[in-house]
């Protein structure tokens, strides 16, 4: 697939381009605006933000504790996307595949 604004070659369905990063496909997928079940450290509120908004959660993280260092704020704005944010749905599990037909075991004779 090759990029519409450096023209370089990437993989086969790619969504972005490995040189300049720019989006391939027509739309940016749409992320959802969620609180992840792993991969967070209190309530996952700085990783939702960075799955949805495609940062570094380390990024988000620290903004979030500079901006409740310097002023206070984002303990305010981290409860709020607490409660406002839903958690992510739990995965569906897989369910087994069902049981093969049992073998008749009367041979194809007639049954008494």
């Amino acid at each position: 697939m090759i990029c519409p604004f450096c023209r370089t070659e990437n993989r086969p369905g790619a969504v972005k381009c490995a040189a300049c990063g720019s989006w391939i496909t027509e739309y940016p997928p749409v992320r959802e605006w969620v609180r992840p079940r792993r991969g967070r450290m209190l309530a996952g509120v700085c990783r939702g933000l960075a799955d949805r908004f495609g940062l570094p959660v380390a990024a988000v993280r620290i903004a979030f504790l500079l901006s409740l260092l310097l002023w206070g704020g984002g303990l305010v704005i981290y409860l709020a996307c607490w409660i406002g944010m839903p958690v992510e749905p739990e995965p569906v599990p897989a369910t087994a595949p069902p049981p093969a037909p049992a073998p008749h075991g009367n041979g194809g004779g007639q049954a008494a």
